[in-house]
This record gives C-alpha cells, sequence and structure tokens, in this order.
C-alpha cells in the first residue's frame, strides 16, 4: 500500500536527494559571501564618503605673539632647510636710518647671508642672534648695539634699540633662531637724518605689519572698508582685511601712516585730527587726543612704525 501524501506535499522517497541538494546550496551561498561577492555577488557596492561642504581652516594665529614662530607670509628666500641649512629667514638691520647691506655682510661658520635673495639668512645648527648679527659688524647685548666704531644705548635719552623676532622683542645673545623667523633690529637717535616715507620696500620683500584701532567719538573706523585698501603704496590695508596694516618702508611716521589713509589726516604734533572732514583739536572743549604705541603714548610726527606695532588712536569729543 503507497504511504499516504505527507502534508508538505514531497514523497518520502525523494526526500535524501532534496536533503543533499539543501545542503549543497547553503554550502555554496556562504562561501560566496566569504569571498567578498567576487564573481557576481549581488552584495551592494559600498556607498561613496559625501563630500565635506567646506574645508575646515585653523584660525589664523596672532602674530607676534610667539617670539619663536613666525607670522609673516613673506617669502624667506632661495635657501631651504635639509640642503645643509637647519634654518631660513628674514632679516634687516637699519641703524641711524641707514640699512645696513648686503655689501657689508660676509660668511660665518654656522651664518651666512644670500646675496641673490636679499635680507635672507641661513643658519646651520643652533645659532644666536647675537651670533647672527656679529658678520654684519654688528655688536649687541641687552640694550645695546656697537656699529661702526659707535655703540648705542637705548637707555640715552632720544636713543632707542629694537631688536624684534616675528614682531617680539628678545635678549639677542639668548635667543636661537628659528626656521622662519623674521628679524627686525632698528637703532633710532636724535641726530639721525631720515626723510619719511623713506625708501620703498618692494611687497614681495620683508616689510612690516601691525595693527590699528581708531576711535572717534565712541565709533571705532573699520579699515576693512574699500576706501582704506591700498590706496597709498608705502602705508595700507589690503585684500579687504582690517587685521594688520603693511608698511613698505623702515621710515614710516605715525602721523605720515594715518594721514595717508582716506579722509584722515593728524598734525605732526598730534594736537589736532581730522576724520571726514571734521577736525578735533586736543583740549579744546574737553576734547582729548591719544596715540600709543604697544600701550605706551607716542608722538606721531616723531614715532616710527616697527614690525608688529599694535596702534591705538582715541579721540574723545568733548561737546
Amino acid at each position: 500500500m503507497d504511504d499516504p501524501p505527507r502534508s508538505d506535499g514531497c514523497p518520502s522517497a525523494w526526500r535524501p536527494t532534496l536533503l543533499a541538494l539543501v545542503v549543497t546550496v547553503l554550502v555554496a551561498s556562504a562561501g560566496c559571501a566569504g569571498i567578498g561577492g567576487v564573481g557576481g555577488s549581488t552584495n551592494p557596492p559600498p556607498q561613496p564618503t559625501p563630500a565635506p561642504t567646506g574645508t575646515p581652516t585653523a584660525p589664523p594665529s596672532s602674530p607676534g605673539s610667539d617670539s619663536n614662530s613666525s607670522h609673516d607670509a613673506t617669502t624667506t628666500g632661495s635657501g631651504a632647510v635639509g640642503d645643509g641649512t637647519d634654518a631660513v629667514g628674514k632679516m634687516t638691520v637699519v641703524v641711524g636710518g641707514e640699512e645696513v647691506t648686503e655689501d657689508e655682510r660676509s660668511d660665518a661658520d654656522r651664518i651666512r647671508f644670500d646675496a641673490d635673495a636679499g635680507h635672507t639668512w641661513n643658519a646651520t645648527g643652533n645659532v644666536t642672534l647675537a651670533e647672527a648679527l656679529a658678520p654684519l659688524g654688528v655688536s649687541v647685548g641687552d640694550g645695546t648695539l656697537t656699529y661702526d666704531g659707535t655703540t648705542y644705548d637705548d637707555s640715552t635719552n632720544g636713543t632707542s634699540v629694537n631688536v624684534r623676532v616675528n614682531g617680539d622683542p628678545v635678549e639677542p645673545t639668548t635667543y636661537t633662531l628659528a626656521d622662519g623667523d623674521e628679524v627686525w633690529v632698528t637703532v633710532e637717535t636724535p641726530e639721525m637724518d631720515v626723510s619719511t616715507p623713506g625708501e620703498y620696500i618692494r611687497e614681495d620683500d620683508q616689510h612690516i605689519h601691525g595693527h590699528l584701532e581708531f576711535v572717534v567719538a565712541g565709533e571705532g573706523i573699520d579699515f576693512g572698508r574699500d576706501r582704506y585698501q591700498s590706496d597709498d603704496r608705502y602705508f595700507h590695508f589690503e585684500g579687504g582685511d582690517a587685521a594688520a596694516w603693511h608698511a613698505h618702508s623702515y621710515a614710516i611716521t605715525l602721523q605720515y601712516a594715518l594721514s595717508s589713509l582716506d579722509g584722515i589726516d593728524v598734525s605732526a604734533d598730534g594736537r589736532t585730527v581730522t576724520v571726514d572732514g571734521t577736525t578735533y583739536r586736543d583740549g579744546e572743549d574737553g576734547t582729548t587726543i591719544t596715540f600709543e604705541a604697544n600701550g605706551d603714548p607716542v608722538d606721531p610726527g616723531e614715532y616710527y612704525l616697527k614690525d608688529w606695532d599694535g596702534v591705538r588712536v582715541v579721540v574723545e569729543d568733548g561737546a
């Protein structure tokens, strides 16, 4: 008698065959999954990573905030670290209004100057700033500088000895030059005869920068406006940026700089300031005018801008 039909509709005689077939299919499927879909796998392709909506950028560092870090985008010349040079940077030395020129620079064991790339120094090993200045005939100490047989002392009335690296004052006998350092050494004396704005420094050469805050009757001037951008080749803001000014000479007085800006005029003694046709006079009707560089009061007709000076001008209207 035939077996009764099974509820699954599969005759008992076929069960071994079907079981073997199911096992074979399962093994084959597992094998395909194990090799990552090569040879016709139906696994979905990996999805592409969405493109970023913007390129994150680090906020710009504050120029002059670290005495061992460069802030300026000015090129450092033809030297390159790794070709026997450990550090490359820029250096300008001005004594009594006269620049120490390339012709006066000579090679030393660990410091040399590139005559084909103006103001470029190349150092091998650890070189202090004082050691770097020695081949130029310049001897420096704490507040003193000797050049061409004359010693200048910062403590002497009217004499100013300024040694800055990346905008920060440094002690030259202990400061070790680092790659990318931009050095400015300036000596000013009451006797020096300097015409303003002086000799023009090219855009691609080492020039000075700084900050300017100008407040009139409680309102700050926005130097990012077009009227203040690149109007004067010696002193200007550029690129719509109000964060830093550019000065293309080492003989620019604060008076020249401010008066070069559109609509602004400053007297040499700083007693009068004109902004957009309105003239303010210090001491008149309660009006006060303040000029500061790095927090110290200065005379705009006598103060020469230096690398990364923070300048502040405040006009308080007593009316």
